[in-house]
C-alpha cells in the first residue's frame, strides 16, 4: 500500500498569517499578482475593517485565469508559474517566484472566495472558494475537498478576490501603513510603471495628496548613480539649475576598503545586476542663504512630504520591494554616515531616492517572509554601490564648500576694511574730523548722497559675507570646540593621575631594590616592566599637558613668532611620545632672523598635527622597514610680495596613498582608522587665515609623505 505525506492544517498558519506579520504585506501580495497578470488598475475596497470580521477585497483588470490556472495558482502552494514564464505579454518582469504569498494573503480571512474570468475564455468565470475554519478543523489540509466552479458571466478579464472575517482589524496605524504601502509600490516618482492602485483605506485620499505632491524639483542636490552590466559604476552630481557639477567615474567612487579592505582601495566590480541610484537631496535649514535654501520652495511641505516618502527606495523591475525605504527602515545608513560625519551627507529626513533593479537573471532572491531579498553578495553589492556613490558625492559637496569658505572669513574682512575706509574717507570729506578744516563738498549734494549711499551698502554687504564666511566656520568649530573643553577637562584631570603613578612606580622600584640582596636579580626581573610604566606614565602626562599648554591665555595672544624656536619647543613636548615609538627627529632649520605675526597656539597647532600625522604613518600596516625619522626644515623666501617662512615636514613613512591629495585637507578625510580627519583641516584653515599656502605631496626625500607649509614672514634687526 502506498502513502503520501500528510500535512497538518497548523502547516498553513505557519507559512500564513506567521510568515507575513503585517496585513498589509499580504495585501500588497495580492497586488504583486495584479501586475504580473498585466492589469492596468488594481482596487483595494475595506468593509467593516476596522477591527476583526470585516471584508477585504482585491479586484483587477488583468488577464485573469482559467480553470486550470487558478487550481495551478492558488491550490499548489511553494510553487509559482512566475519561475516557469518570467516575462508578462505587456513585457513586465514578473516579481514573485515562490508561490508563498498568496497563500499569507487568503489567510487574512476565515473565508475566501476567488472569481476570475480569463482574456483567453471571455464570458466564463471560474470561481474557487475556501472555509478556512473547516480546513483548520480538519485532520489534515488534503482532507478537504476543494471545488472550481465554472459559469457564465457579463464580467471583463480579471480576478476578485473577496476575504471575509478578517482575523485582525486594520486599525488607524495598520489603514496607513497599507496606504502609504500602495501609494509608494509605483510613486511618487516620474517615469515609473502605468500600472494604478486606488484605495477606499482611512486615510487614502488625504495620504495620496500629500505622497503624490511634486516637489522633486525643489532639491538642492540631485546625484545619479548608475551600475552597468560588468560592475562598473558612474556617478553625476547635479545643483538646483540641474547643471552637472561633479562626473565619477568607477574609480572615484568604489573607493575606500569594502568590508574590511585596506583603506583606498578600488572594488574592482560591484557583482550586483545593472542599477540606477536617483537621489534627490534638500536643504531644510532655516539658517541657510537663499543661495543655498531655494528662495521659492516651500520648507513646511517638503518636510511634511518626507516624513512619508524620505529615505532610499528599492524598485525591483519597478514595483516597490518593503521593507526598504519604510518608515524608521535606514537600510543605507544614511543616519549612522551622517551622525559620524555630518558635513554635507544627507538622511532619510532630508532626502528622497529610489534605486531601480530590473534584475533579468533573478539573481536577488526575495526572503521567505516577503520582507526584501535574501543578503547574498549580490544584494550586499547594491548596497555597497549606493553607499559609496553617497559617499562620492558628500566628498564632491565638501570639497566645494571647503573650497569657498576656506580663507574667505580673511578676505571677507580684508573686503570689509577696504570698504569701511573708504566710506570714512568719503564721510571726512563732507564732515571733517577737524573742526577747524572746512567741508570741501556739501552732504547735500545728490551726486554725493548717493556715492555716500553706495559706499554704506558696500560697507555693510562686505560685513554681511564675513558674517556668512564666520558662520560657516562656526560650524566646523563649534565640534572641535566641543571636543577641546572635552580633551582639556580629561587632560587637567589625568594629569595627577598621571604624576601620582610615577611617585608610586618608583617608590615600588626602591623597596623592591631594598627587598633584593641582588641588584642582578632586580635587573633581570623587574627592571624592564619597571621602566615600561614609567614611561607609559610619562608619556601620559605629556599628553595631558598638551592641550592644556595649548589653551594657556598667553599662547592666544597676537606677538611676533620665531618659527625656528617654536619648531624646537614642540617637538621637546612630543619628544617622549616619539621616543616611545622608535621615532628620531631630525632638524634643518634656516630662517632665523624671520618672525611670523600671529599666536603660538596656532604655530603650535600646526607642528603638533604634522607631527601627529607623521608618527601615525609609521604605524600602517604598510610601513616600510626602514628607520622611522621625522625631518623638520625651514627656509626664508624672498616672494613678489613680501618674504615667507617655507616649513617642510618629511617623514620615511609609506606616502600618502588611497586618498586624493586634495582630500586630505577636507574635514572628516583621513586614512586613519577610528580618525577624526580634522587635524589637518585645522592646519589648512590655521594657514588659510594667516594669508599662508599649504601642500601635500605623496613622497618626499625620506621616501614617505612630504607636507610644505608656506606663512607671510618679517625679518626682525
Amino acid at each position: 500500500m502506498d502513502h503520501h505525506l500528510r500535512f497538518a492544517p497548523e502547516i498553513l498558519a505557519r507559512l500564513g498569517e506567521e510568515l507575513v506579520p503585517h496585513a498589509d504585506l499580504g495585501v500588497m501580495e495580492l497586488v504583486r499578482n495584479a501586475y504580473d497578470a498585466d492589469a492596468n488598475v488594481c482596487s483595494i475596497e475595506l468593509k467593516d475593517a476596522a477591527k476583526p470580521g470585516g471584508v477585504l477585497v482585491v479586484s483587477d483588470d488583468g488577464d485573469g485565469m482559467t480553470a486550470d490556472q487558478l487550481a495551478a495558482g492558488f491550490l499548489l502552494i511553494g510553487k509559482s508559474s512566475k519561475s516557469i514564464s518570467t516575462v508578462t505579454a505587456k513585457r513586465r518582469r514578473k516579481v514573485g517566484e515562490k508561490g508563498l504569498g498568496r497563500l499569507a494573503a487568503l489567510r487574512l480571512g476565515t473565508h475566501v472566495v476567488i472569481t476570475s474570468v480569463s482574456r483567453e475564455q471571455p464570458n466564463i468565470e471560474h470561481i474557487l472558494e475556501i472555509d478556512w475554519n473547516q480546513v483548520d478543523s480538519s485532520e489534515a489540509v488534503e482532507d478537504v475537498a476543494l471545488q472550481i466552479r465554472t459559469q457564465r458571466t457579463g464580467r471583463t478579464h480579471g480576478t476578485v478576490v473577496r476575504i471575509t472575517g478578517l482575523r485582525t482589524g486594520l486599525g488607524q496605524t495598520e489603514a496607513t501603513r497599507l496606504a502609504r504601502s500602495l501609494l509608494l509600490l509605483t510613486g511618487p516618482f516620474k517615469g515609473g510603471t502605468a500600472f494604478a492602485v486606488q484605495c477606499d483605506a482611512p486615510g487614502y485620499l488625504q495620504l495620496s495628496e500629500l505622497i503624490k505632491q511634486d516637489l522633486f524639483e525643489q532639491y538642492e542636490y540631485k546625484l545619479v548613480a548608475t551600475l552597468d552590466s560588468n560592475g562598473q559604476a558612474s556617478a553625476t552630481l547635479f545643483n538646483w539649475r540641474n547643471e552637472a557639477e561633479f562626473r565619477g567615474t568607477h574609480e572615484d567612487i568604489a573607493r575606500k576598503g569594502r568590508r574590511g579592505g585596506r583603506s583606498g582601495e578600488v572594488v574592482p566590480r560591484f557583482f550586483s545586476p545593472e542599477a540606477t541610484f536617483e537621489l534627490w537631496m534638500f536643504n531644510l535649514n532655516p539658517a541657510a542663504s537663499k543661495e543655498v535654501r531655494r528662495a521659492q520652495q516651500d520648507t513646511d511641505a517638503i518636510k511634511k512630504w518626507l516624513r512619508q516618502v524620505g529615505g532610499v527606495h528599492l524598485y525591483h523591475r519597478k514595483l516597490r520591494v518593503q521593507p526598504y525605504g519604510d518608515v524608521n527602515n535606514d537600510w543605507l545608513g544614511m543616519n549612522l554616515s551622517r551622525a559620524a560625519s555630518p558635513e554635507m551627507r544627507p538622511s532619510t529626513n532630508t532626502s528622497v531616492g529610489r534605486i531601480l533593479v530590473d534584475d533579468p537573471n533573478d539573481v536577488l532572491k526575495p526572503k521567505t517572509d516577503r520582507s526584501g531579498f535574501v543578503d547574498t553578495v549580490e544584494f550586499l553589492d547594491l548596497q555597497e554601490f549606493a553607499r559609496k556613490a553617497m559617499d562620492w558625492a558628500a566628498e564632491q559637496r565638501l570639497g566645494q564648500r571647503e573650497q569657498r569658505r576656506v580663507g574667505a572669513s580673511a578676505k571677507a574682512r580684508d573686503r570689509s576694511e577696504e570698504a569701511e575706509t573708504r566710506f570714512n574717507n568719503l564721510l571726512n570729506v563732507i564732515r571733517p574730523s577737524d573742526p577747524d578744516t572746512p567741508a570741501l563738498i556739501g552732504a547735500s549734494d545728490p551726486v554725493v548722497l548717493e556715492e555716500l549711499t553706495n559706499e554704506a551698502t558696500a560697507v555693510f554687504e562686505t560685513q554681511k559675507e564675513e558674517i556668512v564666511a564666520l558662520r560657516e566656520d562656526l560650524l566646523l568649530y563649534r565640534s572641535l570646540a566641543t571636543v577641546g573643553t572635552s580633551t582639556a577637562v580629561f587632560a587637567h584631570e589625568a594629569l595627577r593621575p598621571a604624576a601620582r603613578i610615577i611617585n608610586e612606580v618608583k617608590t615600588v622600584a626602591r623597596r623592591i631594590k631594598k627587598q633584593l640582596s641582588d641588584d642582578a636579580v632586580y635587573g633581570h626581573d623587574f627592571d624592564e616592566p619597571i621602566q615600561v610604566c614609567l614611561d607609559s606614565a610619562k608619556t601620559l602626562e605629556t599628553f595631558a599637558k598638551l592641550p592644556l599648554s595649548l589653551l594657556e591665555k598667553q599662547k592666544r595672544e597676537v606677538s611676533d613668532i620665531e618659527i625656528d624656536k617654536a619648531c624646537r619647543s614642540i617637538v621637546s613636548v612630543f619628544g617622549k611620545y616619539l621616543e616611545e615609538r622608535s621615532i628620531d627627529t631630525e632638524f634643518d632649520l634656516a630662517a632665523d632672523g624671520y618672525v611670523v605675526r600671529t599666536t603660538v597656539a596656532d604655530i603650535e597647532s600646526i607642528l603638533s598635527n604634522l607631527l601627529a600625522n607623521a608618527a601615525h604613518a609609521f604605524t600602517r600596516e604598510d610601513a616600510p622597514a626602514r628607520p622611522r625619522l621625522i625631518r623638520i626644515r625651514t627656509r626664508s623666501q624672498d616672494q613678489p610680495n613680501g618674504p615667507r617662512i617655507m616649513i617642510t615636514v618629511d617623514d620615511s613613512g609609506p606616502g600618502i596613498e588611497g586618498i586624493a591629495l586634495a582630500s586630505i585637507w577636507l574635514p572628516g578625510k583621513t586614512t586613519r582608522d577610528n580618525g577624526t580627519g580634522l587635524g589637518l583641516t585645522i592646519v589648512r584653515d590655521i594657514v588659510a587665515d594667516l594669508k599662508g599656502s599649504n601642500e601635500a605631496r605623496p613622497r618626499g626625500e625620506l621616501g614617505g609623505a612630504r607636507i610644505i607649509i608656506g606663512l607671510p614672514a618679517r625679518k626682525v634687526d
